[in-house]
């Protein structure tokens, strides 16, 4: 694929991710997966620019998610802006956002007829679905629209949600009804 349907498949993946960030009310979070993310569904492809890689070689491997997914866990435990709601919560994402963001590239290799070795060097064979080639502009700009709209619409239908808070599991006594208008406990 080239960068566009690279994108695209990010758009659509990461979609649910921000929904349950947008969800439980945390857009911060949710804006620095999308704004990290994108960048990282378009790094295995540095080894067209540096001669010394193959193409498709190591920076498409299972390993080379891993390893951008370790990285930024790490980014995200040791650099203090970043804090969102708690260091495990960061380098979760953080390694969520890294590793989702390679898998959704080699998502979009492994539909060219080319197909990537994802677990290169101990399995040279290389896998392929065979659908469509990386050049075909069609097939590139389909997946970026159908990215930016998921996308939209995960976002949307997150802001619609009731927010969720970050330190639950998805209700609160009072939603329950354990709770009486005055804040006092209910008597029997």
């Amino acid at each position: 694929m080239n960068p566009i349907g690279h994108l695209g498949i990010v758009l659509s993946v990461f979609g649910f991710v921000v929904f349950g960030l947008v969800a439980r009310d945390e857009t911060r979070a949710a804006k620095i997966v999308v704004v990290t993310a994108l960048p990282m569904g378009l790094a295995p492809d540095i080894d067209l620019r540096i001669t010394q890689l193959a193409h498709r070689g190591l920076t498409h491997t299972i390993w080379a998610a891993f390893l951008a997914g370790g990285v930024l866990a790490l980014v995200a435990f040791r650099f203090e802006p970043l804090a969102l709601a708690g260091k495990g919560e960061e380098t979760f994402y953080g390694f969520v956002t890294g590793f989702g963001g390679i898998c959704c590239h080699l998502a979009g290799d492994v539909i060219t007829p080319m197909g990537i070795k994802p677990l290169y060097p101990l399995l040279e064979k290389p896998h392929t679905f065979d659908l469509v080639y990386a050049s075909n502009q069609s097939a590139n700009l389909a997946l970026l629209v159908f990215g930016v709209i998921t996308f939209q619409i995960a976002v949307q239908q997150a802001r619609i949600a009731d927010p969720v808070p970050a330190y639950t599991l998805g209700f609160v006594h009072r939603d329950l009804g354990f709770e009486s208008e005055s804040g006092t406990d209910i008597e029997t």
